[in-house]
C-alpha cells in the first residue's frame, strides 16, 4: 500500500505509530515524508489533537491535519481482544512501533515491547515519554511546556528584567520527534547490517537539555547559571531586536571585521569601530547597554528597508521580524519550494509544509492529507494483518475497529 507518488529513502519500511498529539506524530511525519509507510493506529475516539479547534478547517483540526500527512489511518479499541489480535499480526510484519503512552500502558494492553519482540525480533519499538521509562519520574506525563520550564531552557528565554519565557512553537516536542526519527533510522541501519530490532528510548526533558548545547556545555564546565539575555546573544554582540525609523529588525555580529564593516558601511559611524570599549567581540559583550545606547539613535534615523539592504550588502547577518503569514508567503518560502498542496479525502487540495531538506536520489514523497478515523482500517487489517473481509466485519460490528 502507498500513499505517494515518489518512493523515498525508506520506501519498503512499515511503521505502526500509536503516537498521540505532537512527539510521537512527529516521529512518523519525518519517516512518512521519506517514504515509509506509517499506519496511525487510534483509539475509536481519535488522536487528542483532531479536537484542537478553533481554528478550524471546515470541521477538521490545523492541528492534526498538519502533523499526519502521508499516513493511513486505522481505529482499534484496544481493549478488546480482537483488536489486540490484529495489532499482533500487523507487528509480526512491520519494521517499527512508535508510541507515546504512560509507562506501562502498552504493557497492560498485553502489546508492550517483550510481546511484539517476540512476535518480531526484528521490531524496531521507539517509546516516547516525558522523563523516561524508569526512575523516579517515569509515571509523569509529559508536555512541552513543562520540559522548557523544568530543563532550563525557560530560564534564558525572554528579556533580562522580564519573566521566564516559554518558545511559542512546542520546540522540545519537534526536536524529540527528531531525535526519535534518527534514532530509528540509526536501529534501522543496525539491523540491516545484520543486527536485531531493538528499543529506543526517547524523552522529552532529555531532549530539552540536549537543546541548551553551549549553555550546558557552559554550565557545566564553569559551574554557572546561564541567564536570560533577551533577543540578543550573550556569546557575540551586536546583536538583538533594534528598532528603526519605521520598523524592526534582528541584528547578530561575531566578528571584529563584520562589525568594522558594519560601522563604516552601514551606520556610516567609523568612529564605533575605533571606541576602545567596542574593538573587540568581548568589549562588545561587556558594554553591551553603552553599545545599545549608542546604536539606537543612529538606527532610529533610518527606514527599516534601507537598513536591512544595506547590512546585507555588506554581507552582515540580518533579518526583517515576520509575522508567520508573512513568512510562509514570503520569496524564501516559494524558492525553497516549502510550500505545497496535499489531497485530503474531505476537504480536496490542502495547503502544507514541505520538509526543509532536499534529497537528489531519493526525494521526500509527494504529500497526501492526513487520514479520516479509521479510512484505511478495511484496507490495513486487509493487507497487513492478513485479515479476511468477514473477520473484518466482526471486529466492526462489535466495535474493536472503526471503519469510515
Amino acid at each position: 500500500m502507498s500513499t505517494g507518488k515518489s518512493d523515498g529513502a525508506l520506501n519498503g519500511v512499515r511503521v505502526l505509530e500509536f503516537g498521540q498529539v505532537l512527539a510521537a506524530p512527529y516521529i512518523g511525519l519525518m519517516l512518512a515524508d521519506q517514504g515509509a509507510e506509517v499506519i496511525k493506529i487510534e483509539a475509536p475516539s481519535g488522536d487528542p489533537s483532531r479536537g484542537y479547534m478553533p481554528p478550524d478547517v471546515e470541521g477538521h483540526s490545523p492541528y492534526f491535519l498538519s502533523m499526519n500527512r502521508n499516513k493511513l489511518g486505522v481505529a482499534l479499541d484496544l481493549k478488546q481482544p480482537a483488536a489486540i489480535e490484529a495489532v499482533l499480526a500487523m507487528v509480526a510484519k512491520a519494521d517499527v512501533v512508535t508510541e507515546n503512552f504512560r509507562a506501562g500502558v502498552m504493557e497492560r494492553l498485553g502489546i508492550g515491547y517483550e510481546v511484539m519482540k517476540a512476535a518480531n525480533p526484528g521490531i524496531i519499538y521507539c517509546a516516547v515519554s516525558g522523563y523516561g521509562r524508569t526512575g523516579p519520574y517515569a509515571d509523569r506525563a509529559g508536555y512541552d511546556p513543562i520540559a522548557q520550564a523544568e530543563s532550563g531552557l525557560m530560564s534564558i528565554s525572554g528579556e533580562p528584567d522580564g519573566p521566564p519565557t516559554r518558545v511559542g512553537a512546542s520546540v522540545v516536542d519537534m526536536v524529540t520527534g527528531m531525535f526519535a526519527a534518527q534514532a530509528v533510522t540509526a536501529a534501522l541501519y543496525a539491523r540491516n547490517e545484520g543486527g536485531e530490532g531493538q528499543r529506543v528510548d526517547v524523552n522529552l526533558f532529555g531532549t530539552a537539555l540536549n537543546m541548551l548545547v553551549n549553555f550546558a556545555g557552559q554550565s557545566l564546565l564553569t559551574g554557572d547559571d546561564p541567564t536570560r539575555f533577551g533577543s540578543g546573544s550573550q556569546a557575540a554582540q551586536p546583536s538583538g531586536v533594534f528598532k528603526s525609523k519605521d520598523g524592526e529588525f534582528m541584528l547578530t555580529i561575531a566578528a571584529e571585521p563584520m562589525y568594522r564593516r558594519f560601522c563604516e558601511q552601514v551606520i556610516e559611524r567609523p568612529e564605533l569601530a575605533d571606541d576602545d570599549r567596542f574593538q573587540t567581540n568581548a568589549g562588545r559583550v561587556a558594554n553591551k547597554v553603552a553599545l545599545d545606547a549608542a546604536l539606537g539613535p543612529v538606527f532610529a534615523t533610518m527606514d527599516n528597508d534601507v537598513v536591512i539592504e544595506r547590512m546585507r550588502t555588506a554581507g552582515i547577518p540580518c533579518g526583517e521580524i515576520l509575522g508567520i503569514r508573512d513568512a510562509l508567503n514570503s520569496p524564501m518560502a516559494q524558492a525553497l519550494e516549502l510550500i505545497t498542496t496535499a489531497p485530503h479525502t474531505e476537504l480536496g487540495d490542502l495547503k502544507t509544509l514541505m520538509p526543509s531538506y532536499a534529497m537528489s536520489e531519493t526525494p521526500v514523497r509527494d504529500p497526501v492529507g492526513a487520514p479520516l478515523i479509521g479510512e484505511h482500517t478495511r484496507a490495513v487489517l486487509r493487507d497487513v494483518a492478513g485479515f479476511d473481509d468477514a473477520r473484518i466485519d466482526a471486529m466492526v460490528a462489535e466495535g474493536a475497529a472503526i471503519s469510515t
